[in-house]
């Protein structure tokens, strides 16, 4: 039979019993469309990366990128507020390094074939055929890149970038415990033991639950990104899309398929495999018209300050 993966990235947060999605959603006020600002990195790859704000990996795919994979990655969803913050860049040697390693020339080759990043804000527009309002300045967008001196396994740079115009702020994990400063052995069990129950939840399709642990995080994500069609976090087609594709369909979590990560200076946590499906978290399998398919989820925990439990803080 033919294989194939498809990749869903969900976001959401554990919320207490008494709070549901629509509770949640009631009190978000709308932000004028000018102030609809939108951060991003627009990205010219010429090696694989991965790239990381405030020290956590921007997804897609699985947070790895390959070479060529030129791509606009938003950052709101992790910008909790204005400020100064933490872009960091992790250059990759190329899949057909023969030595393994990544060079300068792989970096930097000339002035028309090197890596570019672009530090972007726009307001979006669906109506506009480029997706945004007016033009971006490319030209004074740009971050300084610079190669590695020589050959070496990877190549890492940060930048700081000034966040001035975001219309909100959002608690996130700021109000987080710092998860790097609990026993190892004893974080993983705990981790480990949150991702089954999260897994058991998927696989029986209990839907009122996944909605109701997603309230929170649902929340910020609709601030985050100026969305307006609230009633789709609670609607029928997100309920039966994750019930088609994951009810009885979950496969089990076995620790030696997964490293534990720390992520955002000590206060976000999640688990990444190793190996087939790589980063992923929690995956599904299915058969469909004769083929088998495969649902990768992830999902990232955080424990607030004077919480026993966790909860997922983003994808």
């Amino acid at each position: 039979m033919i294989k194939y993966i498809v990749l869903f990235v969900c976001i959401g947060c554990s919320s207490c019993a008494q709070t549901t999605n629509t509770d949640t959603m009631i009190d978000i006020k709308p932000i004028p469309k000018e102030k609809q600002i939108t951060y991003a990195i627009h990205i010219n790859a010429k090696t694989p990366y991965e790239i990381y704000i405030d020290d956590i990996p921007l997804p897609r795919f699985g947070r790895y990128y390959e070479s060529g994979m030129n791509a606009t990655l938003e950052l709101n969803p992790y910008l909790l507020g204005n400020g100064t913050h933490k872009l960091k860049v992790r250059y990759l040697p190329l899949e057909t390094a023969k030595d393994s390693l990544l060079h300068p020339g792989d970096v930097y080759h000339n002035k028309d074939a090197k890596w570019n990043i672009f530090f972007v804000n726009y307001i979006k527009d669906s109506n506009d055929p480029l997706g945004y309002e007016g033009e971006i300045d490319y030209v004074n967008s740009a971050l300084e890149v610079v190669p590695p001196p020589k050959a070496v396994p990877f190549w890492e740079q940060e930048f700081d970038l000034e966040i001035k115009d975001l219309p909100y702020t959002l608690t996130g994990w700021s109000k987080s415990q710092d998860l790097s400063k609990i026993d190892k052995e004893i974080l993983k069990k705990e981790v480990f033991q949150y991702y089954n129950q999260l897994r058991d939840v998927m696989n029986k399709g209990d839907m009122e639950k996944y909605i109701n642990m997603n309230a929170n995080n649902d929340k910020e994500i609709a601030i985050a990104t100026y969305d307006d069609k609230l009633d789709w976090y609670t609607s029928s087609e997100r309920k039966n899309e994750i019930i088609n594709d994951c009810k009885d369909n979950m496969l089990p979590i076995d620790p030696i398929d997964y490293n534990l990560k720390i992520y955002g200076y000590g206060k976000i946590v999640t688990i990444e495999r190793i190996k087939k499906f790589r980063n992923s978290v929690l995956l599904a399998k299915k058969l469909v018209n004769n083929k088998t398919r495969y649902f990768a989820y992830s999902f990232k925990l955080h424990k607030p300050i004077g919480s026993d439990t966790f909860e997922i803080i983003r994808k």
